[in-house]
Formats: C-alpha cells, structure tokens, sequence
C-alpha cells in the first residue's frame, strides 16, 4: 500500500479595480497578493473572502480561476487555486499591522513592479488577468469528485 501525501490547499487572489491591483505587504516586508491556506471543512471560494478580509480588510467577489498549480515539496504537497476577483465594497484598504500582514495597497501594475515582491508571480498572475486569460467557473472545484465517480461541467452525470 502507497503511503498517503499529506496535502495543503491554498487560495490566492487577483483583484482588480480599473488599471489598480490589491497587494499586501507581508510580515517580512515583501509584497504579494492576498492568499493563504483553506481551512478545514470552508470552501475554496470562502477561504479567498476570509484571507482577502483578513490580510487587507477588503471584501471581494470572484469572478473566476485563473490558474491552478500543484507543487510537491518533499513529505508533502501544495494545490494553489489561483482567482480573479473585483472589490465588492469600496472601503479603504487596511492600514495596521496584525499577525496576518502588516497593511495593504492599491496599485498599478508598474508600482508593484517596483516594491519587494515575495515572489515575481505576483506580476505573471496580474498579466494573466490584464490580459484576459480565460476563465474556468469559482465552482470548478465543485467538479472533482471520488475516484470512480463520473463528473460533468453541470456536476451532474
């Protein structure tokens, strides 16, 4: 019998108002985008909302993801599901510091650019949207079902 891979999920979010992106500025001082991991038994959709509340007091829809990625790093993986999302409150972006981030912006592509990026995928995720990448449905996710058991876009058989 195979051993079992221990799996983490996380959601990230693109969110965008006009020709500005919301980014947070991490404890350690880079900047990335709102994300973070699912807990146990919340949806992938609610897990965005929580985390976009959570590391940049804003409150936002899902338009769709983006992206999907799958990493296996040594005794364990990571699925990401990568979303776009648009303000669904006009509120000012947090600006105090908490054990979730220390505040949050928005900003041009071009000033993202510019800040200490956790990671240059910021900026690849941000051209995906810009450009209009297509999108598969917030409840993609929904399709994936047990092993064996016939899933369709419907999510019926």
């Amino acid at each position: 019998m195979k051993d079992t891979i221990p799996t983490h999920f996380f959601v990230l979010a693109v969110v965008r108002d006009g020709d500005r992106f919301l980014v947070v500025e991490e404890r350690d001082g880079t900047w990335y985008l709102p994300a973070g991991r699912v807990e146990l038994g919340e949806s992938l959709v609610a897990a965005l909302v929580r985390e976009t509340i959570e590391e940049a007091a804003q409150l936002v829809g899902v338009h769709g993801i983006v992206g999907v990625d799958h990493t296996w790093h040594g005794g364990h993986a990571r699925v990401r599901f990568v979303f776009s999302a648009y303000l669904g409150v006009r509120t000012p972006p947090k600006d105090q510091p908490d054990h979730h981030s220390r505040r949050a912006a928005w900003l041009s592509r071009e000033a993202i650019a510019a800040l200490p990026l956790r990671h240059v995928e910021v900026l690849r995720w941000i051209d995906r949207v810009t450009r209009g990448a297509p999108l598969l449905p917030a409840s993609a996710y929904e399709w994936v079902g047990p092993e064996g058991s016939p899933q369709t876009i419907e999510g019926r058989q």
